[in-house]
C-alpha cells in the first residue's frame, strides 16, 4: 500500500468519526431543546404587541378562549357555543376563534380539526381507539403490543 493511499484512508476514518460525533451532539441538543419547550398543558399565549385599536379584539379572543375551556366541563369532545352574533364583526369572530382554540388546546387537538388523532398531544392510547399501546402486534420483529385493561 502506498503512503498516499494510507494517508487518504486515515483522513477518511477521521472524517467519519467527526461526522458521527457531530450527529450525536446535534441529536442531544434537539432532545434537550424539545424537552425545554414542551408545553405541560393547555396554555394561553398572550399577545405581545397589541395596537390600541386591537385591544377589544384581543379581549374578545381571550374571553372566548376561557369560555371554551370552561364549557368543556371535563368532557373529551368539543362543544359548540350557544350564541348568535354578527359574523362580520371582528370581535365576534375573535371570540369564536378563541372558543375553538381554547377547547382544542384543552383537548390536545393540535391541528384544530375537531378530532384528537393518534399523533396529537391529547391522544391517550389506554382509553382511545383500539386501546393498543406500542407497536402493532403481528409484524415480524415488533415487540408484542400491550393491551390496556380498564
Amino acid at each position: 500500500m502506498t503512503r498516499a493511499r494510507r494517508t487518504v484512508e486515515q483522513i477518511s476514518a477521521a472524517a467519519i468519526l467527526a461526522g458521527l460525533l457531530a450527529l450525536v451532539l446535534l441529536a442531544a441538543a434537539a432532545v434537550v431543546g424539545a424537552a425545554r419547550s414542551a408545553p405541560s398543558g393547555p396554555t394561553r399565549q398572550p399577545a405581545t404587541v397589541v395596537a390600541d385599536d386591537q385591544e377589544d379584539t384581543v379581549a374578545a379572543y381571550n374571553a372566548g378562549w376561557e369560555a371554551g375551556v370552561a364549557a368543556l366541563d371535563g368532557r373529551r369532545t368539543p362543544t359548540y357555543p350557544d350564541a348568535v352574533g354578527d359574523g362580520r364583526d371582528p370581535d365576534t369572530v375573535a371570540w369564536a376563534d378563541g372558543w375553538v382554540d381554547g377547547q382544542a388546546d384543552a383537548l390536545g387537538d393540535d391541528n384544530r380539526d375537531g378530532i384528537v388523532d393518534e399523533d396529537e398531544s391529547g391522544w391517550d392510547c389506554r382509553t382511545m381507539g383500539n386501546r393498543v399501546c406500542g407497536p402493532a402486534a403481528g409484524h415480524p420483529g415488533d415487540v408484542a403490543a400491550v393491551r390496556s385493561r380498564s
